[in-house]
């Protein structure tokens, strides 16, 4: 392959990206706007906009697939290998997941981006309970309780909670939900 193929084929990939992150934000706008979403609270707004943008990135980037081609194989393999290990979800969070992912696949096929939005909608339901079971729970010490880890500074003393960290990786998509890589976004912060 010569250097202008390569070149170029770059050319078209960067492309392809810039059209996909601006279709990504789109769509979730889009999304949050629609009267299935628009009636909700704002934490749930929230929820829904992260897993609309980190499902986008999902199936665009990481599967490479378009709109049209997503099937019940692409949802599942995001319910059950992708959103676990990926995305950062509470207890709580995850029980609406299913509810936002069906809302997302629905207002696709309304919006006539796909016509199998029902059908992976089924597809989110009939996995939902396996989801679950991946999603760490915590446990009834840390309910009512956080782990406390003292810091001790100068005259003071202070005290810092522990969170768990999620490791993200260089080329991940960015957690936050804005289509970039974690190094080009968050991972600058680092």
């Amino acid at each position: 392959m010569a250097l202008a193929d390569i070149q170029e084929k770059s050319a078209e990939e960067r492309k392809r990206e810039k059209r996909l992150v601006h279709l990504t934000n789109a769509l979730s706008r889009d999304f949050l706007n629609s009267k299935l979403i628009k009636s909700k609270t704002k934490l749930y707004k929230d929820n829904a906009d992260y897993i609309a943008k980190s499902f986008l990135d999902y199936l665009f980037f990481e599967e490479k697939k378009e709109m049209r081609e997503i099937n019940d194989t692409h949802v599942q393999h995001f319910m059950l290998t992708y959103a676990p290990r990926k995305l950062t979800f509470t207890t709580e969070d995850a029980k609406k997941f299913q509810d936002i992912l069906s809302d997302l696949l629905i207002f696709l096929e309304t919006d006539g981006h796909i016509k199998n939005g029902i059908q992976l909608s089924d597809t989110v339901k009939e996995h939902n309970r396996s989801f679950l079971k991946l999603i760490p729970k915590m446990t009834k010490a840390s309910t009512r309780k956080t782990k406390v880890k003292n810091v001790t500074t100068s005259k003071k003393k202070r005290t810092k909670k522990v969170t768990p960290e999620i490791k993200v990786g260089r080329n991940d998509p960015c957690p936050c939900g804005s289509g970039k890589k974690y190094k080009k976004c968050c991972g600058r912060l680092v």
